[in-house]
C-alpha cells in the first residue's frame, strides 16, 4: 500500500511536469506559475480508467477527524447533509438531508483513475429545481487534494458536504462485481449516452383533491433514484440483491410525524400541489397518505421487499464492509494546487 502511495504522488507530480499550458479545453489547474489545463474524462471513456486506489478523504462525523481510505473500482462512497448546493434558494440546500431519513443521503461508486492520477466516481442525481437530472462522472481530483477539479471538489470539501464515508462489498459479492465490470461499465455509457433520468421516489397528481402520494420503486423502468440505480445495476448483472436496504411506507410516515429531523421536510413547490413550501407532517396530518409500491421482486431468488431503497440502510447491509485506513496525517490538503473551470 505504502508503495501505491509513493507511485501516486510521483504520478502527479510528472503529471504537472508533462501537461501542456495551453490549447486543451477541459478544466485546469491553479497554480503560482498560471494555469495548466486538464481536459475531465468524457463518460463514453471510463472504461479506459484503471483500477488503481484513491485515498479518500472520509469524515464520519461533522466535526470529526479525517480518516483516509484506499478506494477499489466499486467502493460506495457515501455523503449526506448540505448536498444539494447548486440549488438557487439556500433554505432548499438544506431540504434534502430533511426528506432523506439517516445521516446519509447519497450514493456515489468510484471507478478508478485515468493515466494522470485523476481520481473518478459516477452518480445519479436531480438538477433542481426542475428536477430533471442524469447520470455524472466526476472528477475527485488527485489523492490528497494536490489537483482538484470542479465539478467533484465537493465531495472532500467539508464546508460543502459535513458527512462522507466509504464501505466495500465483502466477498463473494465483491467478486461477482468484478466478474461483471465490464457488462456494468457498459450499461453505465449506455444510460448516459440515452440521458437515463433520475426519478423521483414518489408521484402525485398535483391535484389538492387527491390525497394519495405514491411510492416509486420500480426498478429501471422510467429512470431510478441516486441508490436504487445502482442496486438494480448490481441485482442485474453481479446477481447481487441488497435486502433490507428499504424503508417501509409505516416506517417514512412515522419519520415524517415524529422525528426531529423528519418534520423539518417540506415538500417543494415544484413537486407540491399547493403554490408555496408545506411541511410534510402537516400534509399527512391534514390527510394526505402514502401509498405503497409494488413489491420489488428479487431476480436473485424470487423474494420481495416493499419500500424506497436509502444510502444509510445500503451502510448497514451485511453485504458491505469497512475499508482498513491508511495511516496518514491529514489536515484537509495541501494549498496551492486547485482545479478552475474553464
Amino acid at each position: 500500500m505504502r508503495g501505491n502511495l509513493i507511485a501516486s504522488i510521483v504520478s502527479v507530480g510528472l503529471c504537472l511536469w508533462m501537461l501542456p499550458l495551453h490549447g486543451i479545453p477541459g478544466a485546469g489547474i491553479r497554480t503560482g506559475l498560471g494555469d495548466v489545463f486538464l481536459p475531465v474524462l468524457p463518460v463514453e471513456k471510463v472504461a479506459s480508467l484503471r483500477d488503481l486506489p484513491y485515498y479518500f478523504p472520509a469524515n464520519d462525523e461533522t466535526d470529526g477527524p479525517v480518516t483516509i481510505l484506499p478506494l477499489r473500482r466499486w467502493d460506495l462512497i457515501f455523503t449526506g447533509d448540505r448536498l444539494n448546493e447548486g440549488h438557487e434558494d439556500p433554505v432548499d440546500h438544506e431540504n434534502i438531508n430533511h426528506i432523506i431519513p439517516g445521516p446519509y443521503n447519497h450514493l456515489l461508486v468510484y471507478l478508478g483513475k485515468d493515466a494522470r492520477g485523476l481520481a473518478y466516481a459516477m452518480e445519479l442525481n436531480a438538477d433542481a429545481p426542475d428536477m430533471a437530472g442524469g447520470l455524472r462522472l466526476l472528477c475527485l481530483g488527485s489523492d490528497f487534494g494536490l489537483l482538484r477539479a470542479p465539478g467533484g471538489s465537493h465531495l472532500v470539501d467539508r464546508e460543502r458536504i459535513d458527512r462522507r464515508w466509504a464501505m466495500r462489498f465483502r466477498e463473494p459479492e465483491r467478486s461477482q462485481v468484478l466478474a461483471a465490470g465490464d457488462a456494468i461499465l457498459q450499461q453505465l455509457i449506455e444510460d448516459h449516452r440515452s440521458g437515463f433520468p433520475y426519478q423521483l421516489e414518489y408521484r402525485h397528481s398535483g391535484s389538492v383533491l387527491d390525497f394519495q402520494v405514491f411510492l416509486v420503486d420500480d426498478g429501471r423502468a422510467g429512470g431510478a433514484g441516486c441508490s436504487d440505480y445502482w442496486t438494480s445495476l448490481w441485482e442485474i448483472h453481479a446477481d447481487i440483491c441488497l435486502k433490507g436496504v428499504r424503508i417501509s411506507v409505516e416506517e417514512a410516515t412515522t419519520y415524517f410525524l415524529e422525528d426531529r429531523q423528519g418534520q423539518m421536510a417540506y415538500a417543494p413547490v415544484e413537486l407540491s400541489p399547493f403554490p408555496t413550501p408545506v411541511p410534510l407532517h402537516e400534509l399527512l396530518n391534514l390527510g394526505f397518505t402514502i401509498i405503497e409500491d409494488e413489491p420489488h421482486v428479487f431476480a436473485c431468488d424470487g423474494d420481495s421487499e416493499t419500500g424506497l431503497v436509502l444510502p444509510s440502510l445500503i451502510m448497514a447491509s451485511p453485504l458491505l464492509e469497512e475499508i482498513e485506513p491508511f495511516p496518514f496525517p491529514w489536515k484537509g490538503g495541501l494549498p496551492g494546487l486547485e482545479l478552475i473551470p474553464q
